[in-house]
């Protein structure tokens, strides 16, 4: 079990798994190269693989920078108008609240893309007999229920975090009015 451990880096059920993985994989492998598409999907494949590590990587990860940014810039201005006898309560981090609906918003579109953009009407219509019209109405609604519910998590996130730094400072704590 030591030598397991010392040359591979961890246990045989970690082991075990990824070998189980990887026999998925290769069944998978074998059954997309018997079908006569493969090309087809060879090329997605790569293609996705080159938007995402080139196009997709850089750009949220630059907008995660900016928004990491912004919640450092503010909770920096909001630390420093605080008197020094009164502790600040714990900011709640709202970075993680656009996160979410953001990353769950960018998959559907992701999933979704060609019926979104109404890019297989044709091959859609004549497949399944139903219309593309919706996607964009569907995916709009629920990228804006997404925020709205983290929106409402946050404020409510918020409100106990006030309340508890309330319960904690006392009754005979001094509270300053925000400027």
């Amino acid at each position: 079990m030591k030598p397991l451990r010392r040359y591979y880096g961890a246990g045989p059920l970690h082991l075990m798994g990824l070998l189980a993985c990887f026999a998925v994989a290769a069944y998978a492998v074998t059954r997309v190269l018997g079908e006569s598409g493969w090309v087809s999907v060879f090329q997605w494949f790569v293609a996705c693989l080159v938007f995402h590590d080139f196009i997709a990587w850089p750009a949220y990860t630059a907008a995660d920078r900016l928004l990491l940014g912004a919640q450092q810039r503010r909770t920096g201005r909001h630390q420093k108008r605080r008197l020094p006898e009164v502790p600040a309560p714990a900011p709640v981090p709202w970075v993680n609240h656009v996160r979410f609906p953001a990353v769950i918003s960018a998959v559907l579109l992701g999933m979704f893309f060609p019926l979104i953009f109404r890019l297989s009407r044709a091959v859609y219509l004549g497949t399944t007999g139903f219309s593309e019209n919706v996607y964009l109405t569907n995916w709009l609604m629920v990228t804006g229920a997404l925020f709205v519910g983290s929106a409402v998590t946050y404020l409510l996130r918020l409100g106990l975090a006030r309340r508890r730094h309330r319960r904690e400072a006392g009754p005979g704590a001094v509270t300053h009015a925000r400027r």
